[in-house]
């Protein structure tokens, strides 16, 4: 168990380390003596007595994916303790909720009980415990897309934590950092951490963390294009988080392992994947992770031109976005900006635009309307549009925004065009990332005419059935822009409307 257990005033830590002896051997009969000293505290009303044994409960579920189960008790324990009678139990409990809630896309609640844990065990000069409410607390800005100020908390978890040996937190923190580097593109330092966060997890033997690494290490890999290392990575988390019957992990991993049948050409075993880890999510319960799963086989139902079935996961994919945001719409979260607001305004009436294409030109009017309001939706400086197969006569000779529709060159850029239809999400390159994996051929002017020298761009291919009929570059307006997560959303939804127009042609 973590060392932040032991200090505990009211159950004597020497229980509590025999116990978590048990517990590396026998986590059932750990959990039935916990619970055994729970009710006995309990029936003697010695709640904080009580709340630390549940809390030390939490904790061996957690390794396992299911502290959800816990999570009526917990708000029980929670409210039948005051700050004044045992603040170090509250802000333990208020710790554990706060995770609950964050694993179920509940970032307001998530929010409120971390910055009430951290701000009671600063009052009691509980470090490790602080820290462990400042991770939760980087994870929300995460969540948000806000990657540098995420990192910034986790950097005063790191401070609060210091020297001191704690495995557990070692651990957690190291990949939380490194997810923080892995968003924008700092593989380096992302594989670093993530090793760090490996070896803490060995030297503690906390296996979910172990499995996390190593699903962490999976998607470095595959952003490096080394399939054969994010295979090994990804095929150790899945089996870790199997054996431990962690859902919330495996689901992770599986939708990485997406990614990887993606690589492959294996569009079933993508798709085998992908709806596995729907029903983790849905197991656990986790609005995220289910949406995100929802978007991918949005994109692989549409792929294999199962346009219907594609709809309905984009409908849910986007029902639960909305309630997520419902979720976190308090004051004291990352708000949304009138400039978010009307970009949703507006990409909410493009998806409900209906399209009337009975001459060849008008596909080509709608395109330059899509590219228009593409502009306006995104913070963009220029969008790009490349054919890459061979158009109708009419739409070649059309014209949009006053230039000619250029084709890039499909032959020579075929691994570059497999490579970027087998992403998950846009790829978003930046000035701080590292050399695109088809540098070559995409800086080559004849494969792709027109083509500035722009450091920071997204990538999306346009595709019908199986095929990409076209290219989208999205230069943003200012060089050094971070794409955040809701601007990664607006631009796949914007591929989806490119390509139903495209496949009307």
């Amino acid at each position: 168990m973590t060392e932040a257990i032991f200090s505990a005033a009211s159950v004597p830590p020497d229980v509590l380390r025999r116990l978590s002896a048990v517990a590396k051997r026998h986590p059932e009969s750990a959990l039935l003596r916990l619970a055994a000293l729970e009710r006995q505290a309990r029936a003697a009303n010695q709640l904080a007595a009580a709340a630390d044994a549940l809390y030390a409960r939490f904790y061996l579920l957690e390794h396992r994916g299911r502290a959800l189960e816990l999570q009526a008790a917990l708000t029980q324990a929670e409210r039948a303790l005051t700050p004044d009678q045992a603040p170090l139990q509250v802000a333990r409990l208020c710790e554990a909720l706060g995770r609950l809630a964050y694993q179920q896309g509940e970032y307001n609640e998530a929010t409120s009980q971390w910055r009430r844990a951290a701000h009671l065990a600063e009052q009691q000069g509980e470090a490790k415990l602080g820290a462990a409410a400042r991770i939760g607390l980087g994870q929300i800005h995460y969540a948000f897309g806000d990657w540098e100020r995420g990192r910034e908390i986790h950097g005063e978890a790191a401070s609060l934590l210091g020297t001191a040996d704690d495995s557990y937190l070692a651990a957690k923190l190291a990949l939380n950092i490194g997810v923080g580097h892995f968003e924008t593109h700092e593989l380096d330092d992302a594989e670093r951490h993530f090793s760090h966060g490996l070896a803490a997890a060995r030297r503690g033997q906390h296996r979910e963390y172990e499995a996390e690494a190593h699903w962490q290490l999976a998607r470095a890999a595959l952003a490096r294009g080394r399939l054969d290392w994010a295979t090994t990575d990804c095929r150790m988390a899945l089996s870790i988080a199997s054996k431990l019957g962690h859902s919330w992990l495996e689901a992770a991993a599986s939708r990485s392992w997406t990614d990887i049948a993606l690589a492959r050409g294996d569009q079933l075993g993508a798709i085998r994947s992908t709806e596995h880890a729907l029903l983790l999510a849905e197991r656990i319960h986790s609005r995220p992770q289910q949406s995100q799963a929802h978007l991918q086989l949005a994109k692989l139902k549409e792929a294999r031109g199962q346009k219907e079935a594609a709809l309905r996961h984009l409908w849910q994919h986007q029902a639960l976005q909305a309630e997520i945001e419902r979720l976190s719409g308090a004051a004291h979260l990352p708000t949304q900006s009138a400039t978010q607001k009307r970009a949703d305004e507006m990409l909410l009436a493009l998806s409900n635009q209906r399209w009337h294409l009975q001459e060849p030109s008008d596909l080509l009017r709608a395109l330059q309307h899509l590219c228009a309001a593409s502009a306006r939706i995104l913070p963009l400086s220029q969008l790009l549009f490349w054919w890459a197969e061979a158009p109708s006569e009419a739409a070649a000779a059309a014209t949009l925004a006053d230039e000619a529709l250029p084709h890039l060159d499909p032959v020579a850029l075929q691994p570059y065009l497999d490579w970027l239809a087998g992403q998950a999400l846009p790829h978003a390159q930046t000035s701080r990332s590292t050399a695109h994996p088809h540098a070559l051929l995409i800086d080559t002017p004849d494969h792709l005419p027109g083509a500035p020298q722009h450091p920071a761009r997204l990538e999306l291919p346009l595709m019908v059935g199986s095929r990409v009929v076209a290219l989208l570059w999205l230069l943003p307006s200012q060089e050094g822009h971070d794409w955040s997560s809701r601007e990664l959303l607006h631009a796949s939804h914007l591929a989806r409307l490119f390509e139903a127009l495209l496949s009307r042609r």
